[in-house]
């Protein structure tokens, strides 16, 4: 094999491994979205995850409305720099790779924290734009088809004890 073939295979299988876990995120989304799981984290637990509001964040950066963007998420623009930061984690020192993931990661769940501890009052700390609270908790999606599961195999077979009352989902 010539060096200029083998120095393209590189480069291809370098771009490759670079654009693998993007590709990943998009047919995850799609997934997700066609499922109607949408975000996985609150799908099972019922808590929102740090990165609650980032889609609808970047839709409304990309139509223009940058205040909208940042009330939906303030981090919102960390995500082209972790699409960056694992483009080039060959590239620079492993030290550095790990503080810089450290970094946004304590940010993400910092800001995370303060939405779960205050979500009392929507969008505290972010802006008055939205009317809806982002980030929430709530009885995770799966718990209800549980319940009546058991429901009806209790009422089925006549069982006389009684459950114990459980969350009733608002959706």
């Amino acid at each position: 094999m010539a060096e200029g073939d083998k120095g393209v295979n590189m480069a291809v299988a370098s771009l490759g491994s670079t654009l693998l876990p993007f590709i990943a995120c998009i047919g995850a989304a799609i997934v997700l979205h066609v499922t109607g799981i949408g975000c996985p984290i609150k799908f099972v637990t019922g808590v929102s995850c740090p990165g609650c509001g980032m889609t609808r964040a970047w839709l409304s950066a990309l139509g223009g409305r940058l205040d909208l963007a940042l009330a939906y998420h303030p981090l919102f623009w960390v995500l082209p720099l972790v699409f960056l930061l694992v483009a080039l984690r060959d590239r620079m020192p492993q030290r550095g790779f790990v503080v810089a993931s450290l970094c946004i990661a304590a940010a993400l769940l910092v800001v995370w924290a303060l939405r779960l501890a205050l979500h009392d009052e929507p969008n505290v700390l972010f802006s008055g734009l939205l009317s809806e609270d982002v980030v929430s908790i709530d009885v995770p999606r799966w718990f209800p088809l549980v319940h009546s599961l058991v429901t009806s195999t209790r009422d089925s077979i006549g069982g006389g004890h009684v459950l114990p009352p459980l969350w009733h989902s608002s959706s």
